[in-house]
């Protein structure tokens, strides 16, 4: 039977599950994203890997699924819907503090298990907090021209993204908070991965994560209320991916609420392609 490793050390995770992560690197994307940011110097993580042959230390054989959670954020599973309720429990189990966790995020019925094995053992409740589709895109379909213009967003912009960066966590119910938003912001901004589209003056943000495993993954995309449904979103994710495509990946990859069809119509019509339905749920105790 296959057994449970867990790990602090991103570094070590790494070693045990990259070659199985990028496998799918689109629909493993944000697990490998976040491996390279905390195997970067990130703010710490619990990384939970069911393989054969996990003994000692030595990187395992047949990987059947893995699950992260790097607080505050919700812990992201990638694992057929029984092993996935097996490394919850042994997650539950084995890391300190995990049963006060905020969530899950995965392929719907993988996050569904784990979510149900941690109700389960811990009496508390789950709900779901957002339905996405995830998408992916090798070529882009240039949309209808608007008003502006993309442009790298620089230091005297950070506090706008900040706060455009809060709204859209309200309005997904993300919400990790303010220490969060401006430190993803001050990432972006000094790794010149926040893009604007500026039509005299800043009217839509999008940031995009670094390129892993040929992959790159368009989040968040975010227009103010006033500049909603004038095209600035359509053009702005054309745009930078396009530019990353030009600079070397492989694929885009960007994450679309089911609940808003409108948003889904804009992607598909850039060339994007659905790849799988994820969802988030929230927990509480």
């Amino acid at each position: 039977m296959s057994e449970i490793s867990i790990t602090t050390d991103a570094e070590e995770f790494w070693q045990w599950a990259h070659e199985w992560l990028r496998r799918e690197p689109v629909l493993r994307s944000v697990l490998l994203t976040t491996v390279d940011r905390e195997r970067r110097g990130g703010s710490g993580g619990t990384f939970a890997l069911l393989a054969d042959g996990v003994a000692g230390g030595a990187a395992p054989g047949g990987v059947a699924g893995v699950a992260v959670w790097t607080p505050p954020f919700r812990v992201h599973v990638a694992a057929p819907p029984v092993e996935a309720e097996r490394l919850a429990l042994a997650m539950l189990d084995r890391c300190p503090g995990i049963d006060g966790v905020s969530g899950v995020t995965g392929a719907t019925d993988e996050a569904a298990a784990y979510a149900r094995a941690w109700a389960g053992r811990t009496g508390g409740t789950v709900a779901v907090s957002m339905r996405q589709r995830l998408f992916e895109l090798d070529a882009v379909v240039p949309p209808r021209p608007v008003p502006g213009t993309a442009r790298l967003a620089g230091p005297g912009d950070r506090d706008l993204l900040v706060d455009w960066t809060l709204a859209f966590e309200r309005e997904s119910n993300a919400a990790p908070g303010a220490s969060v938003a401006e430190r993803v912001v001050g990432q972006l901004v000094a790794e010149q991965r926040a893009w604007l589209w500026d039509d005299d003056g800043p009217a839509c943000f999008t940031g995009v994560s670094r390129t892993v495993g040929g992959v790159a993954r368009i989040a968040p995309v975010y227009t103010p209320p006033g500049c909603r449904r004038r095209g600035y979103a359509s053009v702005l994710v054309a745009a930078v991916s396009q530019a990353v495509l030009d600079a070397g990946a492989d694929r885009c990859a960007l994450f679309t609420d089911l609940a808003n069809p409108t948003a889904n119509r804009v992607y598909a019509a850039l060339g994007y392609r659905p790849v799988a339905d994820v969802t988030a749920y929230t927990f509480s105790r």
